[in-house]
C-alpha cells in the first residue's frame, strides 16, 4: 500500500476500519516543515523500486516540498491519501484545484482520509457562549483559545476555507471524481472532539 501523508508533521496515518496491518506500506510524508534534503526524483525512484520488490517491508520517508508542486509533477499513484488539519488552510479559491490534484495522484478505489475542524461545532460554541456564563466551571480563556485557533489560526498560516459535513460532500463530489463514504462529525483528534473526519473514495 502506497500512502501519501499531506502536511502531517509528526502525525502518522490512522487506520481505516479493520484493515490488515500486515500489508507492507510505504508512507510518504510531504510537509515543508521537514529538515530533509531528499529530492522528489530520489523518492520516486525509491518508491518504484519498492513497488517491484516481492519481499518489500513497510517503510517511510519525508519530503520537504510544497504539496501543490509535488502533486502537479509526480507520476506516482497512491492507494491512500491522508489530509489531517490541512484542508482548512487551502484557500477557498484553490479548493477545487486542490481536489482535482488529489484525483490525479489516486486511482479507482483509492481512499482519502480527511480531518478538518467542523465549523458546525465551532458556530454552536459561539451561539452557546451566553449559557456558559452561568456555569462556574466554564473557562472562557481556554474556550476562546480553542475557538479562535480553530476558526482563524495564526496570521502566517490562516484558515482559509470552511468545512462542515455538507461542504465536504458538496466539494468532494462536485466533479464526480470522489464519493464520500463515511463521515464522523464529532471525531476526537489531538485531544479535541471538534473535528470532522471523512473517508472519501476515488471513483
Amino acid at each position: 500500500m502506497l500512502i501519501l501523508n499531506i502536511a502531517g508533521g509528526k502525525f502518522e496515518p490512522l487506520s481505516i476500519g479493520k484493515e490488515n496491518r500486515l500489508i507492507p506500506r510505504y508512507t510518504l510524508n510531504v510537509d515543508t516543515s521537514y529538515f530533509t534534503k531528499t529530492t522528489p526524483d530520489y523518492i520516486e525512484s525509491e518508491i518504484n523500486q519498492w513497488l517491484k520488490d516481492p519481499d518489500r517491508i513497510s517503510m517511510s520517508n519525508n519530503l520537504n516540498i510544497n504539496i501543490f508542486e509535488f502533486m502537479e509533477r509526480t507520476s506516482l499513484k497512491f492507494d491512500r491519501v491522508t489530509i489531517y488539519r490541512f484542508l482548512e488552510h487551502v484557500s477557498f479559491t484553490q479548493v477545487e484545484y486542490f481536489l482535482y490534484l488529489i484525483s490525479t495522484i489516486t486511482k479507482k478505489y483509492s481512499k482519502v482520509d480527511v480531518i478538518v475542524p467542523n465549523y458546525n461545532h465551532l458556530a454552536q460554541m459561539i451561539l452557546d457562549e451566553n449559557s456558559y456564563k452561568n456555569n462556574p466551571d466554564f473557562n472562557f480563556q481556554s474556550h476562546n483559545i480553542l475557538l479562535t485557533t480553530e476558526l482563524l489560526n495564526q496570521p502566517p498560516d490562516p484558515h482559509a476555507s470552511i468545512w462542515t459535513p455538507e461542504r465536504i460532500k458538496y466539494f468532494w463530489e462536485l466533479e464526480n471524481r470522489f464519493n464520500v463514504a463515511e463521515t464522523d462529525p464529532s471525531f476526537e483528534f489531538d485531544g479535541r472532539s471538534i473535528y470532522l473526519r471523512s473517508i472519501i473514495e476515488r471513483i
